[in-house]
């Protein structure tokens, strides 16, 4: 059965300061059901393929290194039948540096980057910032690659999405206008891109 791996989005902080005063102001109701599209796409997937939703550490204030060393613990539960990559967010950002970086033990067939974070000018990228110059490799390995960004996107400029599209010149931009950052519950497009191949 091929594996959907879906690398959820966090938050970097520069300092100790900034990340206690985010939490500072971050509004908490424990009571509040969260439904995104993440869980419409497993739903919608689950008959004939097998999503991986790893919950990686430390998402409020996150670090590169302690995410590469979480994301390969998942190497020994992967088959060979062709993996499918989706980030959100900085998400991706954790995906490209990694995959630029690393050696991926299976074939990757599709990566989704939805609302991807890209900026090499920008210092809140931490320890996750990528070679710019490294991510046109992947187009050489992945065969389908498809980036999703809205224009209203309050929290990611659509300029990263323009960057990504330049970067990996084979890859498919699906622009929107009215998805801000993505936080519906269902998102059809990326499901048909995923059944397509």
């Amino acid at each position: 059965m091929q594996q959907v791996i879906h690398i959820h989005g966090w938050d970097v902080f520069p300092n100790m300061e900034k990340f206690l005063a985010d939490v500072q102001q971050t509004e908490y109701n424990p009571f509040e059901e969260k439904r995104n599209w993440r869980d419409w796409i497993k739903q919608n997937l689950i008959a004939t393929h097998q999503m991986i939703i790893p919950t990686m550490p430390n998402a409020r204030n996150a670090s590169y290194l302690a995410r590469k060393i979480w994301f390969e613990k998942l190497f020994p539960y992967l088959n060979n039948e062709g993996v499918i990559l989706i980030w959100h967010s900085l998400g991706g950002t954790f995906l490209i540096k990694y995959l630029s970086e690393n050696f991926f033990p299976v074939k990757i067939q599709q990566l989704h980057l939805v609302a991807g974070v890209l900026d090499d000018e920008q210092e809140y990228l931490g320890d996750f910032l990528p070679d710019i110059k490294k991510i046109s490799q992947l187009a050489k390995e992945i065969k389908y690659i498809y980036i999703y960004h809205s224009t209203d996107d309050p929290l990611v400029p659509y300029s990263h999405a323009e960057r990504l599209a330049q970067a990996l010149p084979q890859a498919t931009l699906l622009t929107f206008e009215d998805r801000g950052h993505f936080r519906q519950t269902d998102f059809p497009e990326l499901l048909a891109n995923i059944t397509a191949t």
